[in-house]
Protein backbone atom coordinates (compact mmCIF):
# COMPACT_ATOMS: atom_id res chain seq x y z
CA UNK A 1 0.00 0.00 0.00
CA UNK A 2 2.82 2.32 0.67
CA UNK A 3 3.75 2.31 -3.18
CA UNK A 4 0.05 4.06 -3.27
CA UNK A 5 1.60 6.94 -1.50
CA UNK A 6 3.77 8.34 -3.54
CA UNK A 7 3.58 11.83 -5.23
CA UNK A 8 4.20 10.33 -8.29
CA UNK A 9 0.32 9.60 -8.73
CA UNK A 10 -0.18 13.47 -7.99
CA UNK A 11 -2.45 14.45 -11.33
CA UNK A 12 -3.30 10.55 -11.97
CA UNK A 13 -6.56 10.64 -13.04
CA UNK A 14 -5.66 12.79 -15.89
CA UNK A 15 -2.69 10.81 -17.13
CA UNK A 16 -3.13 8.90 -20.80
CA UNK A 17 -5.05 5.48 -20.59
CA UNK A 18 -3.12 2.85 -19.92
CA UNK A 19 -0.09 3.84 -18.02
CA UNK A 20 2.43 2.26 -16.00
CA UNK A 21 0.98 3.11 -12.88
CA UNK A 22 -1.64 1.66 -13.57
CA UNK A 23 0.32 -1.55 -13.25
CA UNK A 24 1.38 -0.38 -9.84
CA UNK A 25 -2.04 -0.16 -8.67
CA UNK A 26 -3.27 -3.19 -10.38
CA UNK A 27 -0.24 -5.14 -8.36
CA UNK A 28 -1.83 -3.95 -5.07
CA UNK A 29 -5.16 -5.21 -5.75
CA UNK A 30 -4.05 -8.50 -6.54
CA UNK A 31 -1.83 -8.50 -3.26
CA UNK A 32 -5.11 -7.54 -1.76
CA UNK A 33 -7.28 -10.10 -3.41
CA UNK A 34 -4.81 -13.06 -2.48
CA UNK A 35 -4.49 -11.93 0.81
CA UNK A 36 -6.35 -13.70 3.53
CA UNK A 37 -9.22 -12.41 5.59
CA UNK A 38 -7.20 -10.48 8.41
CA UNK A 39 -4.22 -9.86 6.24
CA UNK A 40 -6.59 -8.21 3.69
CA UNK A 41 -8.14 -6.13 6.61
CA UNK A 42 -4.63 -5.11 7.47
CA UNK A 43 -3.94 -3.71 3.59
CA UNK A 44 -6.93 -1.69 4.38
CA UNK A 45 -5.97 -0.26 7.55
CA UNK A 46 -2.79 0.86 6.01
CA UNK A 47 -4.51 3.00 3.38
CA UNK A 48 -4.31 6.65 4.75
CA UNK A 49 -6.66 9.50 2.19
CA UNK A 50 -3.66 9.74 -0.20
CA UNK A 51 -4.07 6.03 -1.13
CA UNK A 52 -7.35 5.68 -0.62
CA UNK A 53 -7.93 8.51 -3.26
CA UNK A 54 -5.28 6.72 -6.27
CA UNK A 55 -8.03 3.92 -5.37
CA UNK A 56 -11.09 5.69 -5.94
CA UNK A 57 -9.31 7.00 -9.18
CA UNK A 58 -8.51 3.38 -10.24
CA UNK A 59 -11.84 2.78 -10.10
CA UNK A 60 -12.81 5.36 -12.80
CA UNK A 61 -10.06 4.73 -15.20
CA UNK A 62 -10.64 0.77 -15.14
CA UNK A 63 -14.90 1.72 -15.45
CA UNK A 64 -13.04 3.30 -19.15
CA UNK A 65 -10.23 0.88 -19.64
CA UNK A 66 -13.30 -1.96 -19.01
CA UNK A 67 -15.44 0.07 -22.13
CA UNK A 68 -12.44 -0.17 -24.45
CA UNK A 69 -11.51 -3.59 -23.93
CA UNK A 70 -15.44 -5.34 -23.27
CA UNK A 71 -13.64 -6.40 -20.15
CA UNK A 72 -16.05 -7.17 -16.86
CA UNK A 73 -12.97 -8.70 -15.32
CA UNK A 74 -11.57 -5.25 -15.38
CA UNK A 75 -14.85 -3.45 -13.93
CA UNK A 76 -14.58 -5.95 -10.65
CA UNK A 77 -11.11 -4.97 -10.36
CA UNK A 78 -12.01 -1.18 -10.64
CA UNK A 79 -14.90 -1.80 -8.03
CA UNK A 80 -12.85 -3.45 -5.52
CA UNK A 81 -10.55 -0.92 -5.64
CA UNK A 82 -12.94 1.48 -4.84
CA UNK A 83 -14.60 -0.51 -1.97
CA UNK A 84 -11.21 -0.71 -0.21
CA UNK A 85 -11.06 3.04 -0.57
CA UNK A 86 -14.41 3.59 1.09
CA UNK A 87 -13.40 3.63 4.55
CA UNK A 88 -10.20 5.71 4.04
CA UNK A 89 -11.72 8.56 1.85
CA UNK A 90 -11.37 11.71 3.66
CA UNK A 91 -14.80 12.49 1.85
CA UNK A 92 -16.95 9.50 0.68
CA UNK A 93 -18.16 10.99 -2.34
CA UNK A 94 -15.11 10.93 -3.50
CA UNK A 95 -15.94 7.75 -4.64
CA UNK A 96 -19.35 8.48 -6.64
CA UNK A 97 -17.67 9.84 -10.11
CA UNK A 98 -15.99 6.38 -9.99
CA UNK A 99 -19.45 4.30 -8.99
CA UNK A 100 -20.86 6.72 -11.56
CA UNK A 101 -18.65 5.71 -14.41
CA UNK A 102 -18.29 1.90 -13.23
CA UNK A 103 -22.52 1.81 -13.19
CA UNK A 104 -22.67 2.96 -16.89
CA UNK A 105 -19.73 0.87 -17.54
CA UNK A 106 -21.72 -2.35 -16.41
CA UNK A 107 -24.29 -1.53 -18.65
CA UNK A 108 -22.51 -0.58 -21.49
CA UNK A 109 -20.84 -4.07 -21.03
CA UNK A 110 -24.19 -5.93 -20.44
CA UNK A 111 -24.20 -6.60 -16.78
CA UNK A 112 -24.89 -4.22 -13.74
CA UNK A 113 -23.36 -2.43 -10.92
CA UNK A 114 -25.67 -4.83 -8.22
CA UNK A 115 -24.03 -7.82 -9.78
CA UNK A 116 -20.50 -7.42 -9.90
CA UNK A 117 -20.73 -5.95 -5.88
CA UNK A 118 -22.55 -9.10 -5.67
CA UNK A 119 -19.21 -11.15 -7.11
CA UNK A 120 -16.59 -8.89 -5.37
CA UNK A 121 -18.56 -8.36 -1.56
CA UNK A 122 -16.77 -11.56 0.01
CA UNK A 123 -13.42 -9.59 -0.98
CA UNK A 124 -14.51 -6.42 0.57
CA UNK A 125 -15.26 -5.64 4.18
CA UNK A 126 -18.97 -5.26 5.13
CA UNK A 127 -19.20 -2.64 5.46
CA UNK A 128 -17.66 -1.27 2.09
CA UNK A 129 -19.98 -3.53 0.80
CA UNK A 130 -23.28 -1.79 2.33
CA UNK A 131 -22.04 1.42 0.82
CA UNK A 132 -21.82 0.08 -2.53
CA UNK A 133 -24.84 -1.37 -2.70
CA UNK A 134 -26.77 1.88 -1.34
CA UNK A 135 -25.21 3.33 -3.91
CA UNK A 136 -26.70 0.96 -6.39
CA UNK A 137 -30.18 1.59 -4.68
CA UNK A 138 -30.26 4.81 -5.76
CA UNK A 139 -32.68 6.78 -8.23
CA UNK A 140 -31.39 5.49 -11.98
CA UNK A 141 -30.99 9.76 -12.11
CA UNK A 142 -28.97 10.11 -8.89
CA UNK A 143 -26.63 7.46 -10.07
CA UNK A 144 -26.24 8.52 -13.76
CA UNK A 145 -23.60 10.82 -15.61
CA UNK A 146 -24.62 13.56 -16.09
CA UNK A 147 -25.60 13.46 -12.13
CA UNK A 148 -22.15 13.64 -11.28
CA UNK A 149 -21.33 15.72 -14.39
CA UNK A 150 -19.51 13.10 -16.37
CA UNK A 151 -19.55 11.96 -19.68
CA UNK A 152 -18.33 9.43 -22.48
CA UNK A 153 -15.77 10.87 -24.56
CA UNK A 154 -14.38 9.24 -27.80
CA UNK A 155 -14.76 5.25 -28.78
CA UNK A 156 -13.28 2.16 -29.14
CA UNK A 157 -9.29 2.65 -27.79
CA UNK A 158 -10.00 6.09 -27.18
CA UNK A 159 -12.68 5.66 -24.82
CA UNK A 160 -13.22 7.95 -21.75
CA UNK A 161 -15.31 8.78 -18.73
CA UNK A 162 -14.44 12.47 -18.41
Amino acid sequence: MSRLKDSRFDGYLGHALPHKRDAVVDAVITSYLEAAGPAGQRAIDDLNTRSASVLSVYGQRMASAAVRTGSVDTLRRGLVAVGMAQARLGDARENLYPLVALNDAASLLGTSLLSLITEVSDSLPPSATDELRAFDQRQEQDKSLESMGLRRLGSGQTFLYS
